[in-house]
């Protein structure tokens, strides 16, 4: 079977068919107090760039990924891209580690606030993929 790589254009793209598809995605973001984006800004990616991945809750439309910069986010995770690898890589293996790895601007408190809505997203759009190495 074929596998997508991890936060590949194609992966986000049938994530975020998944997540638009989903009626509990939609009403886990319909009942966030606000509408959040998260950011993360990794730098030394595959390319020697700088690699965006973004996570937009939105109370009307539900969730969406995008590899697209963002002028602004609520919370934002500046770090090396082998550095999230290597922490998406530890997650799947059931470990916690990686959190020291990244530079928080914004709002710490956003995991918090959008928590149901992100473990819903989370479940709708989870899909095999494989990680790149590093």
């Amino acid at each position: 079977m074929f596998t997508v790589v991890f936060m590949s254009s194609e992966h986000v793209s049938r994530m975020n068919n998944l997540l638009g598809s989903s009626p509990d995605v939609r009403e886990a973001c319909a009942a966030l107090d606000r509408d959040y984006t998260i950011a993360y800004e990794l730098h030394d990616g595959p390319d020697g760039g700088t690699v965006h991945w973004v996570l937009a809750f939105d109370r009307g439309t539900g969730a969406r990924f995008s590899l697209e910069p963002v002028r602004t986010a609520d919370l934002t995770y500046v770090g090396d891209w082998a550095a999230a690898i290597r922490t998406a890589r530890a997650a799947r293996a059931g470990e916690v580690t990686g959190a020291d790895a990244f530079e928080l601007r914004g709002d710490p408190s956003v995991p918090d606030r959008i928590a149901d809505a992100y473990r819903t997203a989370q479940r709708v759009a989870t899909i095999e993929s494989e990680l790149p190495s590093c």
